[in-house]
């Protein structure tokens, strides 16, 4: 039927657009005697072409607005069993944290490798990993979707890069739009404004079909990184359903099939680079710990179908009242590469651990922790039979994972480890002798970005506000 109506539509519009144009030579030829010359009929013909493409344009686009969007809850029951990229293209993941965890971030990322050998030796768009449509759909795209600029002008030294991003709306909730987000952030400023341009296959009000190929990731190598340590080439994908003229609301994409959700949240868990990889960001630590889901610690607002199971988001509705949300790190996943640990723990909430040390031996250790507040000290027993206690963490409210590796440190014989975590987000702690082999996330990236320092001027600066 959607087909019949393009076809009735273009007919209409050049049909229309034709006539006009017989009754407008009629009133000219009748007020000018004279032919006109062959470069006015040129001219004439583009003009006229011009126009016929411009009310063929308009008659699509008035034709797109009426497509017939399902409701939002139509995937409470109708899964998606196609998702964004192919799993074996992407090297890790992080799920939606949300407004209620330690540090929340507002949509999920798939990241990249930087040395996989299939994007070093890509020569052409389609050489890269190519993107899909997650359901059915109408591409929505604004003028800053092939070069997004993503700045970071308000931070010391300021730094940005380019992005590239666009909307597939695939739903409605009582009349406002809701849109599957694609946003394609590889870490790179390309000196040509159009460089993306070749990555996306789709325009602006076109639709697509759940499967089709909307474009491709871009994976730089490690040259023409920009950033910080922690940043990593990923695309961010969420939903975001429009509250009003100038604002979007954020949720967890809980539109995948159960198939599909324990694909992501094994890559989650488990990143095939290992969590050691050269291409590891900070920003894969989002996800170290959590069960297996889409959404963590997520508000009623984040929640696609207005239900309130907030804790732990998979599927978006009541079978995921039994998810726990509890985050478990295990301490032989902190980097040390051993088998014979001088200690080694893991739980959540306040604890005092009692660990005995052998004698005059030097260890390394790595504590991991998933939010804040939170702090760590050792209390020793003076010979003398005095105490004393030495602190070296604290986090204060508001941020999320951390790790921390120490080297070569000595300690008494016997210790107590207090850790004070009052809002039970998790803490793993691993020791072992000195000079261990070890490979720490975020620790292991053999080239950093070269950009801050080194970035050129932004062309979008950050405005920082002003507190008068």
């Amino acid at each position: 039927m959607r087909t019949k109506l393009l076809i009735f539509t273009l007919l209409f519009v050049f049909c229309g657009s034709q006539s006009s144009n017989e009754k407008t030579q009629q009133q000219n030829s009748s007020s000018n005697n004279s032919q006109p010359s062959q470069n006015e009929q040129q001219q004439n013909s583009n003009q006229q072409e011009n126009e016929n493409n411009k009310g063929i344009s308009e008659g699509i686009k008035g034709l797109f607005s009426n497509y017939d969007f399902p409701d939002v809850s139509y995937f409470l029951e109708n899964k998606s069993d196609q998702f964004l990229v192919d799993f074996e293209d992407i090297v890790a993941a992080h799920p939606y944290v949300g407004l209620r965890a330690p540090a929340p971030h507002n949509d999920l990322h798939v990241f990249f490798s930087n040395t996989d050998p299939r994007w070093e030796a890509a020569e052409k768009p389609s050489d890269y990993p190519p993107i899909y449509a997650v359901a059915d759909g109408v591409v929505r795209m604004s003028q800053q979707s092939y070069y997004n600029v993503v700045d970071h002008s308000d931070q010391d030294p300021p730094w940005w890069h380019a992005a590239y991003a666009f909307k597939l709306q695939i739903a409605e909730n009582e009349g406002r739009q809701v849109s599957f987000l694609y946003q394609m952030e590889p870490y790179t400023i390309p000196e040509n404004e159009d460089f993306f341009k070749d990555f996306l296959l789709v325009e602006d009000g076109q639709e697509v079909k759940k499967g089709d190929v909307l474009g491709y990731m871009y994976v730089p190598t490690f040259e023409e990184m920009v950033g910080s340590d922690g940043t990593s080439a990923h695309i961010a994908f969420g939903i975001l359903e429009k509250v009003s003229d100038s604002k979007e609301q954020e949720k967890v994409p809980s539109i995948f099939t159960e198939n599909i959700v324990q694909q992501f949240a094994e890559i989650m868990a488990t990143p095939t680079e290992g969590w050691g990889s050269t291409s590891y960001g900070n920003d894969w630590s989002r996800g170290r710990g959590l069960p297996y889901l889409l959404g963590w610690m997520i508000g009623p607002e984040e929640h696609l179908f207005g239900v309130q199971y907030l804790d732990a988001v998979a599927m978006g509705d009541e079978s995921d009242s039994v998810l726990s949300s509890q985050a478990t790190l295990l301490p032989e996943t902190l980097g040390l590469l051993t088998d014979n640990y001088v200690y080694k723990n893991s739980g959540s909430g306040n604890a005092e651990l009692n660990i005995t040390f052998p004698e005059n031996q030097k260890f390394d250790f790595v504590v991991a922790t998933v939010g804040s507040p939170v702090s760590m000290k050792f209390r020793f027993k003076e010979s003398n039979g005095n105490e004393r206690e030495s602190q070296f963490m604290s986090k204060n409210q508001g941020l999320g994972f951390l790790i921390q590796y120490y080297q070569n440190f000595g300690f008494s014989n016997e210790a107590t480890l207090i850790i004070e975590d009052p809002q039970g987000w998790g803490w793993a702690i691993a020791f072992a002798l000195s000079g261990v082999d070890a490979e720490v996330s975020g620790t292991t990236r053999t080239e950093q970005p070269y950009c801050p320092p080194g970035c050129p001027p932004s062309p979008n600066p950050y405005k920082l506000k002003s507190d008068g």
